[in-house]
């Protein structure tokens, strides 16, 4: 009887063993694979890379040349395409036509002025850089152009990265009535150093509207 009492409490304890497991790997299936370091966008279960369906532009929007934002027009680069944001936090968002992988993203505080936090940030993202060079464009506007030894990030709250070098940044701060905005784009120098112009362009594109 002594004997059928411990195989019945080894059949439970095994049974309840392997149930745990299952249950362990099957939540770990779900956890979403770490997203292309190209696009920036944050592992979705932190929240943040959920897509704002609610939000989805229009096809005239997607297409059309010029964005208005925040009291200021500006027009869209031939080598850009106009996307829907892929996390709530971009204000704005646009694929390289010559690779979608590469987002210029672009982010919006309200009236808060971050512009020397997110320059040393830009900056401190590189492990080493080779070259830094800060322009002021018309209308107030800082454009940045960085390049050399770029920390790579599965996700931008990682705290671990992979240093590539030939990297550049492309990066502005664009002053409106309502608060500045912040665009950036990181990629491989071979590509971006390609859209340095298209972004000056896009910058230099700025009207104010009533």
């Amino acid at each position: 009887m002594k004997k059928v009492f411990a195989i019945l409490i080894m059949t439970c304890l095994i049974s309840v063993s392997c149930s745990k497991n299952e249950n362990e790997s099957q939540n770990k299936s779900e956890i979403p694979q770490e997203t292309d370091p190209h696009s920036g966008n944050m592992p979705s279960q932190n929240g943040l890379n959920e897509l704002v369906d609610n939000n989805k532009l229009s096809d005239e929007e997607l297409n059309s040349p010029t964005v208005q934002i925040s009291g200021i027009e500006l027009t869209t680069p031939d080598t850009w395409q106009r996307e829907t944001p892929s996390s709530s936090m971009r204000a704005l968002q646009y694929a390289l036509k010559s690779d979608k992988s590469l987002k210029v993203a672009g982010f919006f505080f309200g009236t808060q002025d971050l512009a020397s936090d997110n320059i040393k940030r830009w900056k401190g993202e590189f492990t080493k850089l080779t070259n830094d060079k800060e322009e002021k464009l018309n209308n107030n506007i800082t454009y940045l152009i960085l390049e050399g030894t770029y920390n790579i990030k599965p996700f931008p709250m990682a705290e671990e990265g992979t240093p590539t070098d030939n990297y550049m940044v492309l990066a502005s701060i664009v002053p409106t009535p309502e608060g500045p905005y912040y665009f950036k784009i990181y990629g491989p120098k071979e590509k971006l150093s390609k859209e340095v112009e298209s972004f000056r362009k896009f910058l230099n594109s700025y009207k104010k509207i009533s």
